[in-house]
């Protein structure tokens, strides 16, 4: 899987990038703007920028605006991303989205995602999720995935995610797979904390204009506190952590947000 991805997680989303939140509808629209930095050893360069994003609710949609400036393996670049969240009946809703960057290689030309989710149970407490991405890096790489989960509200002040992710990279699909577990706890309008670990191997990771990355294991953690300071004003706290043989990264984000 090629790591030329923008870090959603830091932003508090809680699914794969540029793909909006298990739940298809937030408890309100929100605008949100920080930053972030992420130490890297081994030279080879620290990851600095800044984020902003916007959530509009409607009636049967939720839109998902997504930007990000970011300097990462020493190269500059934007990336922006649209997600849609449609609902079509008490049980079913999709996501779609879509994004593009700039920069040398970091981040990818182009990437779309879906996913298909269904509401399970008589309590409609467990959300099963099914989907699929493409991914074109800015080199001869691209990406081709199919991923799945099972989201279970166990209350309503706790929620827990398990997924896993079939991935093909080329030229000479190359196959990865990945597997990652979240648990959020606390409720909107107070404090939100979301825990995320994920481990698995990786194809291709672009970390250079002529230096690549191939075939290795990885492993990943990383946590969000979303804490409400007032009715519509909140702070976004995130670290992440990212380790693989080449070297390990890790870094905080900070974030405000209003919501209404």
């Amino acid at each position: 899987m090629l790591r030329s991805r923008v870090l959603w997680v830091m932003l508090g989303c809680t699914t794969a990038p540029a793909v909006a939140q298990t739940s298809p509808t937030p408890p309100s629209s929100f605008v949100e703007a920080g930053a972030f930095y992420h130490r890297v050893t081994h030279d080879f360069g620290d990851w600095k920028g800044a984020y902003a994003r916007a959530v509009l609710l409607s009636a049967r949609n939720v839109w998902y605006l997504d930007a990000r400036a970011q300097e990462a393996f020493r190269d500059r670049g934007v990336y922006a991303s649209l997600a849609n969240v449609h609902t079509f009946s008490p049980r079913v809703y999709t996501q779609l989205a879509a994004g593009a960057g700039s920069g040398k290689f970091a981040l990818p030309d182009y990437r779309f995602d879906a996913s298909l989710n269904l509401k399970l149970g008589r309590a409609k407490a467990l959300i099963l999720t099914t989907g699929g991405s493409y991914v074109r890096s800015k080199s001869v790489y691209k990406d081709k995935a199919l991923f799945g989960s099972l989201s279970w509200y166990a209350s309503p002040t706790a929620l827990l995610e398990l997924g896993g992710r079939l991935n093909w990279s080329d030229p000479n699909a190359v196959r990865s797979e990945r597997a990652s577990g979240a648990l959020t706890l606390g409720r909107t309008g107070t404090a939100l904390l979301t825990l995320r670990a994920g481990a698995g191997t990786e194809g291709y990771q672009l970390v250079g204009a002529a230096q690549t990355l191939q075939r290795f294991r990885s492993q990943e953690a990383s946590a969000v506190l979303r804490e409400w300071l007032s009715r519509h004003v909140g702070a976004v706290l995130g670290g992440e952590w990212y380790h693989n043989p080449f070297y390990t990264r890790a870094g905080v984000s900070l974030g405000l947000f209003y919501a209404w």
